[in-house]
Parts: C-alpha cells; structure tokens; sequence
C-alpha cells in the first residue's frame, strides 16, 4: 500500500510518502537499480520468507511486489528455500541478489533480477560475488585442489551472466580489481549517516546541499526499550520529522539514508518513508 503526502503529512513540511511493506515484515534492504526507482528486500519472519519489492522514488507507488526469487525463470524452487537471500548490487536496472552457504553466513549464487519485469533474467548459483566494476562482475568459486580449496575467478557480463574473461586461481589481479572497484554507496549515489557525539549522547547525520538530516536515538519510557526520531532541517527550520521506533529493544542506527534529494527512512520495520528534500 502506497500514501503520498503533498506537504500534509504529520511532522512535514514537504511533499512525502509511505509505503507499508505488510503486516509482520521487517524491510530489510535498500538499493537504487536505476534513476527513478528504489527496490528493497523485506522478510517475513512469522512464514520464514522473503521477497523483493520496487518502488518509484517520486511517489511511493509500487512498481513490483512480492516477488520471490527462483533459481531460474520458470522455475518453481525458491533460492535460499525462499528465506536465505540478500542484495548484492546493481547495474542497468537489474537487481543482483545472493544465497547463503549451508551454515554459513558468507555468501554463496548470484541472480539477476528485473523486478520491472518481475523475472529472473540470468542466475549462476556457483558463483560468488566480489566486485561490480561497472562493465563487469568480478565473481569466483571454491574448488578443491590437492584436497584443499581454493578460488577460481571470473569477469562476467552483468547484462546475460557469459564469462568475459578467466582470471585462474591466482590472487594478485582479483585482489586488484577488488580494491579498486567504486564502493556500493558511491556507485549509487548514497549518502549515509555519520555518527558524531553530542551532550545527548551520539548523532547520525547526512549533509546534503542546504539540507541537514539528524537521527537521534533516546531511551524510550519502556524499561530497556528505545526511542528512534528522524529530523530533516533546512537554516535551522525543521521541514520533516518522524519515528523511526517508538520503542525498539536497541537505537536503530544506519535505518535512514538520502539519495537523489530524497530522504529514505524505515518505520517500525513493516513501513518505509520518502521524504522529498530541498
């Protein structure tokens, strides 16, 4: 369910939206395929699932919901028994997401998804992703070797998944390439929030333009609970705030982040705001 809020909404003074992922889901993640569009994963801990959603940035309607990640188009088994995924990167409009190892929390498949078109576009389910340098993927598998493992490293073509180039199971190159990939936040365009100390204990803040966006985190009137805000502010004069948690058993710090002038925040897990900046 989508709300837009053209400068009525409760603690604004700017145009906003919310969008509510569904009674009992935790939204998760955040990502940004493409200009325009904000895509997200949410779980459902009470039915151990979890799907992808896209939404417009603008308004909060939702392009796609619900989706849930199969191994391949057509395919009716869900990756990571259809509860152990997460997102991994972007590139053209795709939404790249991955499993889990048995046991494991590191990482293990990578899958191409157009939620737009709400299908699978390529999966390798061996591979293990490393780096988005932007015209390719740089991925590698564990193979056994003499009895021990070791890590085989490709360049794939994020648009169909075909292997660009073999790098072989030497480390120096992939260690390379790795170190001079361009961070997700910046690739993205992301501003995410500092933590800096005040007398009221420490602050999250995003600076952007004329615009400052403080997250503050309080003991709530509940015994070992917290209180969570969210304030946007231009020259001084408050142009948005919220509540993030009203009483959440920890602060929930890194729950808001600003892109494109939009300020992007989640509220009590199920719900996730837009709030337009100056």
């Amino acid at each position: 369910m989508s709300r837009a809020d053209l400068g009525a909404g409760e603690g604004s003074l700017t145009r906003s939206w919310s969008w509510h992922a569904g009674k009992g889901a935790v939204i998760w993640q955040l990502m940004f395929p493409e200009r325009g569009v904000v895509a997200g994963l949410k779980r459902s801990p009470a039915t151990r699932t979890a799907s992808l959603f896209c939404l417009e940035a603008p308004s909060g309607c939702a392009v796609c919901d619900d989706f849930t990640l199969m191994l391949a188009e057509g395919s009716e088994l869900p990756v990571g028994e259809g509860w152990m995924i997460g997102l991994e990167t972007t590139h053209g409009g795709l939404l790249f997401c991955h499993s889990f190892q048995p046991g494991s929390p590191e990482h293990q498949g990578l899958w191409a998804v157009d939620l737009a078109a709400r299908r699978v576009v390529w999966g390798r389910p061996e591979a293990v992703f490393a780096a988005n340098l932007g015209d390719a993927l740089l991925v590698y598998r564990t193979r056994m070797f003499a009895g021990f493992p070791e890590r085989e490293y490709w360049l794939i073509d994020p648009r169909n998944g075909d292997v660009v180039e073999s790098l072989g199971t030497g480390h120096e190159r992939p260690n390379f390439l790795r170190m001079s990939a361009e961070s997700e936040e910046s690739r993205q365009g992301i501003a995410l929030p500092e933590a800096r100390m005040s007398s009221d204990g420490p602050v999250e803040v995003v600076e952007v333009g004329v615009a400052t966006v403080e997250g503050r985190h309080m003991p709530s009137l509940l015994p070992g609970a917290w209180r969570s805000t969210v304030r946007a502010g231009v020259g001084g004069v408050t142009v948005h705030e919220g509540i993030m948690a009203a009483a959440a058993p920890a602060p929930l710090f890194n729950n808001f982040l600003v892109r494109d002038s939009v300020l992007y925040y989640i509220r009590e897990n199920e719900e996730l705001v837009g709030v337009m900046l100056p």
